[in-house]
């Protein structure tokens, strides 16, 4: 299983969370999360997690089953919006991001990790 890091999802969600974790730490998140996730609408999925006694919520996306793309991170706190994620209520929002994500990985702007050559 690869972990595929856009630079959108990079530059929108990683440097807002900085504080909290780093690349490094989100990739052995989502690797060892991966039999944890609940369906929000195949292919995009959701789960729960806690940072360093911080609990955030996701959404990645799964590509052909073999690579995770996460596309949403939020601070549980933020209650007013995120404390629960539903796609018929977030359907747009998801889809917005998701394009974004889709745009760098067909420009070929993100990473891979675990970097394996």
């Amino acid at each position: 299983m690869k972990v595929i890091i856009t630079k959108s999802f990079k530059d929108k969600y990683l440097k807002k969370f900085k504080n909290y974790f780093e690349i490094k730490d989100l990739v052995d998140i989502l690797l060892k999360k991966e039999k944890n996730f609940i369906s929000l609408h195949f292919p995009f999925l959701k789960f729960k997690n806690k940072i360093n006694k911080v609990s955030f919520r996701w959404v990645i996306f799964l590509f052909m089953e073999e690579k995770i793309v996460p596309i949403f991170i939020a601070l549980k706190k933020d209650k007013s919006k995120w404390e629960n994620i539903f796609w018929k209520k977030n359907k747009d929002f998801l889809k917005k991001e998701f394009r974004k994500s889709r745009i760098d990985i067909k420009n070929w702007d993100f990473e891979v990790f675990p970097e394996t050559f």
